[in-house]
């Protein structure tokens, strides 16, 4: 009876003990930030992107056309449609150019934006609407530094005059770099968004005391709303950070706001903006490296601590806007998303499915020059115009 009373004491103690072991190992093994991490590494193959791989759009199903204008544009930034028959166009240097499609004509749009030409900077994004003109660009201080600026005026009826310019936000603080302005500004639920570069500057995009690296939203007026970091910087407009170089903005169907953003060597990326995230930069560069050759941060790719790319592009392709797709000259394009490329001089045709990038097609390349914006008028029209010291307006438009 006694060695009965002991053996039974050891199995149960066996088994305690093995339980507890059991637990202890499936703690070790399996936790749950660990079974995260793991799914999230399982997606790098799926985000990295090289443009080589993708099919192209057969020439046969669209007419790319030049807009004969009898002039040409000197490094324009950016397209604005007013309507279906006029548009806004802007040039780094400085020119704002009103454009009538229906009679083919053009004029000057004399105003005082305080914008100043200098390395990548200059006048930059335009956006109209309801009775403003909104423009993003790069301005100059006292000291010769410089920031990325937002202000907004109202055109003349006659679109020959900007007037009751006000500057309603800048980034702080300036900075002595010509680089990595940004911008792109998007109007949604009455807030602006608007994409600031991290001026060169690495480090900056994970600091919060500084906008470069950055999204901002402000009231359309450039009050401040509710933002995200607010409880923890002076910079209360602050709304995501950890950008290297957003040139590009738009909205989907579903309200979503998306960003292009330029990498390094290798790491551009298309990806959506979400209220208080961190998409990373310096800390990794999405498949890039410094253009030396040395890693970017610790030299992982991605990490499960920071936003995740739709997708990211190695080797670099230097994207610049992109667009979701609406309209009915390419209704089978419906919901799909438009990439303009400099570097390569691509166009490029995104299908987004449940929040994924499904298939990825070329609709032409090295056409028409380094393409900078691509804008849609409401009847499905594509319209763009490239990063070129003579450039011209481009329309697409579908054979079938």
């Amino acid at each position: 009876m006694i060695k009965l009373f002991y053996s039974l004491i050891f199995l149960l103690t066996f088994l305690l003990f093995a339980c507890e072991n059991e637990k202890e190992e499936s703690s070790i093994f399996i936790p749950f930030e660990n079974s995260i991490t793991n799914e999230f590494e399982e997606n790098y193959d799926e985000i990295i992107s090289d443009y080589k791989n993708y099919s192209i759009v057969d020439e046969k199903n669209y007419s790319l056309e030049k807009v004969d204008l009898n002039t040409t544009f000197e490094n324009p930034w950016a397209i604005e449609f007013i309507d279906d028959n006029q548009a806004i166009i802007t040039e780094k240097k400085g020119r704002l150019v009103y454009v009538d499609f229906e009679n083919n004509t053009w004029k000057n749009i004399q105003h005082n934006i305080p914008s100043v030409l200098v390395g990548q900077g200059g006048l930059l994004d335009i956006l109209n609407h309801e009775d403003f003109l909104y423009v993003s660009f790069s301005k100059k201080n006292e000291n010769n530094d410089y920031t990325t600026a937002i202000g907004r005026g109202k055109l003349s009826d006659d679109y020959k005059n900007l007037y009751n310019f006000e500057i309603i936000f800048e980034a702080q603080p300036y900075f002595k770099e010509s680089v990595h302005f940004g911008s792109r500004i998007v109007i949604h639920d009455n807030h602006l968004y608007a994409s600031i570069g991290e001026r060169g500057k690495g480090k900056v995009g994970q600091e919060l005391d500084s906008h470069a690296g950055s999204i901002i939203r402000i009231n359309l007026d450039g009050t401040v709303p509710d933002n995200p970091f607010n409880e923890q910087t002076n910079l209360k407009e602050i709304f995501m950070i950890g950008v290297r170089n957003p040139q590009g903005m738009t909205k989907d169907n579903d309200g979503n706001l998306l960003i292009t953003n330029h990498g390094a060597k290798g790491g551009d990326f298309i990806g959506f903006i979400t209220s208080g995230g961190n998409y990373g930069w310096n800390k990794i560069g999405w498949g890039g490296k410094n253009y030396s050759g040395t890693s970017i941060g610790d030299g992982e790719s991605f990490s499960s601590e920071f936003n995740m790319p739709l997708l990211s592009w190695v080797p670099s392709i230097a994207p610049s806007d992109l667009i979701v797709y609406e309209g009915d000259e390419f209704s089978n394009w419906s919901g799909d998303i438009l990439v303009t490329s400099l570097k390569y001089k691509l166009l490029l045709k995104l299908e987004l499915e449940k929040g994924k990038i499904s298939n990825e097609e070329i609709i032409f390349k090295d056409k028409i020059g380094r393409l900078r914006d691509v804008e849609v008028n409401s009847k499905g029209e594509i319209f763009l115009i490239t990063d070129e010291k003579k450039s011209e307006i481009w329309k697409l438009i579908s054979k079938e």
